[in-house]
């Protein structure tokens, strides 16, 4: 990667506004379901969870 694009990373607006868009992603993934009515799929919506806990596993600090 590059380094300007490390460093952003770094900051903490770089690591919690990527959050933040996950964590709207799955909200529109519940809300959608429940519009549609699609009791059977709201499982689904864990699927974004899943990137998210990846994303903040790959970001976080490592203690020292």
């Amino acid at each position: 990667m590059h380094e300007g694009h490390v460093s952003k990373r770094e900051t903490p607006l770089g690591r919690w506004l990527p959050f933040f868009f996950y964590s709207g992603n799955f909200t529109l993934w519940i809300v959608t379901g429940i519009v549609a009515k699609a009791w059977g799929l709201l499982w689904l919506a864990v699927l974004p969870l899943l990137a998210l806990s990846l994303y903040l596993l790959r970001t976080r600090k490592e203690s020292k």
